[in-house]
């Protein structure tokens, strides 16, 4: 990381992290509000660093840091928050997993919650993690597989791709 006011904010938030942060799954289900989950608890926690405040009372108030599918995880939040501060992106454009198949998952719960067609391709082969038919069956959602060369010999889709 270049940054190393945010690098070093970060371990003074590691070393600060309330025990709620790693310990429960579901993170103060009384503060949260779904439909700014993940910016309200993004907004207060840029706050905290332009304030240098890492103090663990500060850190326990922020909201609920959830999103539209994983249970929410302040450290996730976080982490995304970094990752976007360096590449100079909006942290709400930044969505990380440790999962080949769960960004996938995401990405058609919040299309069939839309009603947006989905389209997945996959560079010159389908890889054998990826399941189509046990997704569909199991979870219900609506999507076309396809593969391409590249990035540019995908065809036009109406919906995501």
């Amino acid at each position: 990381m270049k940054d190393t006011n945010i690098l070093n904010y970060l371990q003074e938030v590691i070393v600060n992290l309330p025990n709620d942060w790693v310990k429960l799954t579901t993170h103060r289900l009384d503060i949260y509000n779904e439909q700014q989950a993940k910016t309200e608890f993004i907004e207060q926690f840029e706050k905290l660093y332009s304030e240098k405040n890492s103090d663990p009372n500060a850190l326990s108030e922020l909201p609920t840091a959830y999103d539209y599918i994983r249970l929410g995880h302040p450290l996730s939040s976080i982490l995304e928050w970094a990752i976007a501060k360096e590449l100079g992106l909006k942290s709400a454009n930044v969505i990380s997993f440790s999962s080949k198949i769960t960004p996938i998952l995401s990405i058609l719960r919040r299309n069939l919650l839309t009603n947006k067609k989905t389209q997945i391709v996959f560079e010159n082969a389908i890889p054998s993690f990826f399941k189509a038919e046990t997704i569909k069956r199991v979870y219900g959602y609506n999507f076309e597989v396809a593969t391409a060369d590249n990035i540019d010999s995908i065809t036009d889709f109406e919906g995501s791709n």
